[in-house]
């Protein structure tokens, strides 16, 4: 069964230094999510990387693309023996206010594992609400930081 999830967050900072947060939050997840153990790089090709991140109870392999022009990120997961899955970021303008952006956080998900299925569902929200508040806290603090 297919699930999604969707959120959305202001972020009171210029693109730049939003992108910025993002491309550092796919460097160091962990920086970004007390719920990451660590991460690592196993690859790196035009615009986009592979990696592995640990959570507790499994390695996790990410193909993650990113593209500036769209301000998008797409993480997919990869070689998952029960569940497949896209995580896409982005981020868009506010024309009325240009110091003022959308971060957007879509998630779906499908798994054949009941268990797996119930471990997202319950963890889902605190997961991609503590990242979205990380990165937005980034990069508003470096955008204050860059005025002064």
């Amino acid at each position: 069964m297919l699930s999604e999830r969707h959120y959305r967050s202001e972020v009171a900072a210029s693109f730049e230094h939003a992108w910025k947060a993002l491309m550092d939050e796919m460097e160091h997840p962990e920086h970004f999510n007390r719920g990451i153990l660590k991460s690592k790089i196993l690859e790196r090709f035009n615009s986009g990387i592979l990696r592995v991140v640990s959570v507790p109870d499994a390695d996790v392999r990410e193909k993650i693309t990113f593209d500036f022009e769209t301000g998008t990120i797409e993480s997919h997961l990869v070689g998952h023996p029960v569940l497949v899955g896209v995580i896409t970021k982005k981020l868009s303008a506010i024309p009325s206010d240009p110091k003022r952006l959308i971060l957007e956080s879509h998630i779906e998900w499908e798994s054949n594992n009941q268990a797996v299925d119930s471990m997202i569902r319950r963890n889902v929200e605190r997961f991609v609400t503590q990242s979205m508040q990380a990165v937005k806290s980034t990069a508003e603090t470096r955008f204050q930081a860059s005025l002064t």
